[in-house]
């Protein structure tokens, strides 16, 4: 092996990680002119059926240390990076980031570094209740001097069914003008971009909308491979 292991702790929800690791295999191939097997990174995805913490936090405790052990399970292998397929579960950062011995990576924080290069004012944010409720991305976004909009609380109850559809495989067309109902209602709010805060999302987000739309999976993908190739994207 060229380079050392990138893992991915994954599963929250399955399909997300999925779409993760073939961002990394497209992405690869696109920036990193990856042809032939040995181009490519070795990939380890880690996909765990942890207790739904989407809306709240009462099966947290239990996913938390689901999560610290499969952590525990990744300190005997020298990684080149490790991360997480799921924006909600950077609730749990800091506690799994102490316990690896790893280099963990956060997509919370690459993503609002990223949208901080663009010189935006002010952001939009979609995600689920427990992303949103939990000032995740906010609180990051604000030492950028970065202002949030988030959606109102009916926003969010629509955001999280439109999430669970996706979970369970289906993308319906009515849910994705659903998404554009909610993100106009952010851009007339003032924000001048959109982060999809939950990795289900860009499953189902329009692929052009009328505002610079951040893509969480794309931004890690691209930073993940940035630690495993060892340089910038090119």
């Amino acid at each position: 092996m060229k380079n050392k292991p990138i893992a991915i702790i994954g599963g929250m929800g399955p399909e997300a990680s999925a779409y993760l690791y073939t961002t990394l295999i497209n992405n690869s191939i696109k920036y990193f002119h990856a042809v032939n097997n040995d181009d490519f990174p070795e990939i380890i995805l880690y996909s765990i059926p942890v207790p739904d913490f989407i809306s709240n936090c009462n099966n947290s405790n239990q996913a938390l240390q689901m999560l610290k052990k499969r952590v525990i399970d990744l300190n005997k292998i020298s990684l080149s990076c490790l991360s997480m397929a799921c924006n909600t579960a950077h609730l749990f950062f800091d506690k799994l980031q102490s316990i690896s011995s790893n280099k963990f990576i956060s997509m919370i924080d690459e993503v609002s570094f990223f949208v901080s290069k663009d010189k935006k004012k002010i952001v939009g944010i979609m995600g689920t209740p427990s992303t949103i409720k939990s000032g995740l991305y906010q609180s990051k976004l604000a030492k950028y001097n970065i202002q949030s909009v988030v959606p109102t609380s009916k926003e969010l109850k629509i955001l999280e069914k439109v999430i669970r559809n996706v979970l369970k495989g289906k993308k319906i067309a009515q849910d994705q003008k659903k998404l554009l109902l909610i993100s106009d209602s952010l851009k007339k709010r003032g924000a001048e971009g959109i982060i999809l805060g939950c990795t289900e999302l860009p499953l189902i987000f329009p692929g052009k909308y009328a505002l610079t739309v951040y893509n969480s999976v794309e931004i890690l993908a691209m930073v993940l491979l940035q630690k495993y190739y060892k340089q910038n994207t090119i």
